[in-house]
């Protein structure tokens, strides 16, 4: 499967340049400084690249499921920002398969031989949890195995992106968001059910006089292509402290950061603005 490692291109929404020029330009800077290539996405119709666009399983295995987020369905506005990535993807001549699964590319977080998702994907399917017969197709359509966190809405998490919580950082490592400062008992949880499969799980908690919980959840929504890391930064303590979580689990990486409170404040980072795959 393709990981992030593997990757060599990162892909933008061109509305990314539109709804947000300033950052779009440091973004872009930075990505050339560090020789990461990349291009815009056409036919788009919002920056959260990774939500839309399909995963890619191997290197000419692109998966297409569909795109009909629950929380975009409420009015007719919202609904105009979903994406459907065909012409996306025939504009740049990639080819895909597709399911008719509903699945958020934020809640498909490859994790070595597995793939991570949140509870979520039940509900946006209209079927019971943990659907011995749903799990099953999954797998079969994803080609791995499904371990499934739990996630519950909250004020300010509508999206039960598995993206939110983990990242994966190589072998049986598994960085983790500090989940626990706002619902330890889910944190805990979701630490035991990656834990059961093997993985050593490591929470970015920080410890700092004054936390800043709109923020600080973002770090493990970082953005990784290759030996490159790109990780969010908010002028805050948990800054340095998040970096050196970073560092420890991706030590042969170069890490760099870049500054996103505007774009965290409604909900997504760097790993939901990108799609970066293998080409």
């Amino acid at each position: 499967m393709i990981q992030d490692q593997d990757t060599n291109i990162v892909f933008l929404s061109e509305w990314l340049k539109i709804a947000y020029p300033g950052f779009f330009s440091r973004f872009t800077k930075l990505l050339n400084e560090l020789g990461i290539h990349w291009k815009t996405l056409n036919y788009t119709n919002d920056i959260w690249a990774r939500d839309y666009m399909p995963i890619q399983l191997g290197k000419d295995d692109f998966l297409k499921y569909k795109y009909w987020p629950d929380y975009l369905l409420e009015n007719k506005k919202d609904q105009k920002t979903i994406t459907d990535c065909k012409q996306t993807c025939e504009a740049l001549g990639i080819r895909y398969r597709e399911i008719d699964i509903i699945i958020d590319g934020g809640n498909l977080v490859p994790c070595g031989d597995f793939i991570v998702m949140t509870d979520k994907v039940f509900t946006e399917n209209q079927v019971e949890k943990y659907d011995k017969s749903f799990i099953s197709r999954l797998e079969t359509e994803l080609g791995r195995r499904v371990i499934i966190i739990p996630w519950h809405k909250t004020f300010g998490d509508e999206y039960g992106h598995a993206d939110g919580f983990i990242k994966w950082c190589g072998g049986n490592q598994v960085l983790m968001s500090n989940h626990r400062d706002t619902d330890p008992k889910e944190a805990k949880e979701i630490k035991q059910r990656l834990e059961s499969h093997g993985f050593v799980v490591k929470e970015m908690l920080f410890s700092v006089a004054k936390p800043s919980p709109d923020w600080n959840w973002a770090y493990v929504n970082f953005l990784q292509v290759g030996d490159k890391v790109i990780m969010p930064s908010f002028g805050i303590p948990e800054d340095k402290q998040a970096f050196n979580y970073i560092k420890e689990a991706l030590p042969n990486c170069e890490i760099r950061q870049i500054q996103m409170r505007s774009i965290a404040d409604i909900g997504g980072a760097l790993h939901c603005l990108t799609w970066n795959i293998l080409l």
